[in-house]
């Protein structure tokens, strides 16, 4: 993970809202957004709300990536997405109620296993 300034986020951000269908812009207000992206994945539109960057393989929400973030000031698209991520395949801030057609299903090794 490299350092990451304002103008690198805002220019990457811009391109994954208009390539890979970065939203919804208004989390509460999410319009045809869920419908369109379930549509775009192949699946029912209940289960595209639950594909979130939250839940995304890219989604990176560590410590040092919180850290990194701290240098780039929040705007507006902040104010609606919740909290904040790196996206590791976009290389911007992202937020843990959005997603867009790059997410991939993060997967987790349970506590539980045995060794």
């Amino acid at each position: 993970m490299e350092q990451l300034d304002k103008q690198t986020n805002v220019k990457n951000r811009d391109a994954a809202i208009e390539y890979w269908n970065l939203g919804p812009e208004v989390v509460a207000r999410p319009g045809n957004y869920w419908r369109l992206m379930g549509m775009v994945w192949g699946v029912p539109t209940p289960q595209a709300q639950r594909q979130l960057c939250a839940n995304c393989g890219y989604f990176n929400n560590t410590p040092e990536a919180l850290e990194m973030m701290e240098d780039v000031p929040q705007d507006k698209f902040d104010a609606d997405g919740g909290g904040r991520g790196y996206c590791e395949k976009l290389d911007f801030i992202c937020h843990n109620l959005r997603a867009c057609q790059a997410w991939e299903r993060k997967d987790f090794e349970s506590e539980d296993e045995e060794y």
